[in-house]
């Protein structure tokens, strides 16, 4: 499971996303290196999704295989000279800055 901070979760509420999509954490595949990241989209709710909710409202959906590669991890909220972005901090690993809001 991946904790989100409450920094995180406010963000969260602040974007906006089609009406009956929900915001996504899922594997993407960068074509041309065959590497694989994770991003933030809109989409359709998994069944194996970690659900990140704020007073009762979801905000988050990770996807299955990100939340158990990412076990331990958290997903925070970081000040860049670009602005507010996500960072994630891993157990084995210090913070990271993986992409602006």
């Amino acid at each position: 499971m991946i904790t989100v901070t409450e920094e995180a979760r406010e963000l969260f509420q602040t974007v906006e996303h089609p009406d009956g999509t929900v915001l996504r954490l899922d594997p993407v595949t960068d074509e041309s290196t065959g590497q694989t990241q994770i991003g933030i989209s809109a989409g359709e709710p998994m069944g194996d999704d970690q659900v990140v909710e704020h007073d009762g409202v979801s905000l988050l959906h990770i996807a299955g295989p990100v939340s158990e590669a990412l076990d331990g991890s958290t997903l925070n909220l970081v000040d860049t000279p670009e602005g507010p972005a996500l960072g994630l901090t891993t157990p084995d690993e210090g913070p990271s800055v993986n992409g602006s809001s």
